[in-house]
C-alpha cells in the first residue's frame, strides 16, 4: 500500500510541477504568450485606442459597469 501512496503522490506533484514549469515558460513570453487568442491575434491589443473603447461600453449601459447603485 505505500508504493500505492507514493505513486499517487508522485503523479500529483510531477503534475503541479509541469503546471508552474508551464505558466512560467509561458509568463515569460509577455501578455501575448498567455493570451487564448494568441495563434490567431493581429496585435490588436497593442492597436486599440482603450479610452475610446471604454468611453463607448460606458455609453450604453452605465448601469452593468457600476453595481453598487441601488435601483428603486
Amino acid at each position: 500500500m505505500p508504493f500505492f501512496d507514493l505513486l499517487i503522490g508522485s503523479v500529483v506533484f510531477g503534475y503541479a510541477a509541469f503546471s508552474l514549469y508551464r505558466y512560467t515558460q509561458k509568463a515569460k513570453g509577455g501578455k501575448c504568450a498567455t493570451c487564448e487568442i494568441e495563434p490567431t491575434c493581429t496585435k490588436a491589443c497593442d492597436a486599440a485606442d482603450w479610452e475610446k473603447i471604454i468611453a463607448e461600453a460606458l455609453q450604453k449601459d452605465p448601469s452593468a459597469f457600476n453595481s453598487n447603485t441601488k435601483k428603486d
